[in-house]
């Protein structure tokens, strides 16, 4: 017996959804958001959003990297210092929540995550931007509030789809703040008033 027209319609359809890992903007605002890794990893291959805020952490978690479909990643007011060289392994992430942790130096690795959209890292302790960040040619929103930057590298202007970046509560002459904008024309930039950090 062969199966209906409209079963063997739906297959490819079924079978895209299971394979899908890129969400698209709607599904990334509305898919279900796990919280705890306990929980998440009762069911693996369900998991595009992951909230591990308050948890303390001084480091991930390995078991993160059993989450093959992780889009969404929020590590909200823990404490970490630095991020595992593993963290590439969680390639369709596209929204990094980092506000309110302990990072003094920006880390690298995360300029490896090609198909990252949105990255938070208010609130942090970070001291630069490193020359890779312009390898992020997909984010649109940036957002560095309440950081102790000092650099910014011509690099940057590598990130192309950037729309938005929250660099207030950062001492920055009124000339680098011009030569930032400069680099990024697409992007609507805050600053908080200009310093006279050099006099």
């Amino acid at each position: 017996m062969t199966r209906p027209l409209t079963i063997l319609l739906l297959l490819p359809l079924v079978h895209g959804t299971i394979q899908a890992q890129l969400l698209d903007a709607i599904a990334l605002d509305t898919v279900k958001v796990y919280h705890g890794l306990e929980h998440a990893l009762k069911e693996p291959d369900k998991v595009y959003a992951l909230d591990l805020s308050k948890e303390k952490l001084k480091e991930l978690p390995e078991a993160l990297f059993d989450l093959p479909h992780l889009n969404i990643l929020v590590l909200e007011n823990n404490k970490l210092r630095q991020l595992p060289d593993r963290l590439p392994e969680l390639s369709d992430l596209q929204v990094l929540d980092l506000k309110h942790n302990k990072l003094e130096d920006f880390p690298e690795v995360i300029c490896s995550l090609r198909h990252l959209k949105r990255l938070d890292m208010a609130r942090n302790a970070l001291t630069g931007l490193p020359p890779c960040l312009g390898q992020l040619t997909e984010l649109i929103s940036l957002d560095l509030w309440s950081n102790d930057l000092a650099t910014f590298p011509d690099s940057l202007s590598g990130m192309t789809s950037l729309r938005f970046m929250d660099l207030r509560v950062i001492q920055i002459e009124e000339k680098e703040q011009d030569r930032i904008s400069e680099l990024l024309p697409r992007a609507k930039i805050y600053f908080s008033a200009p310093c006279n950090c050099g006099m």
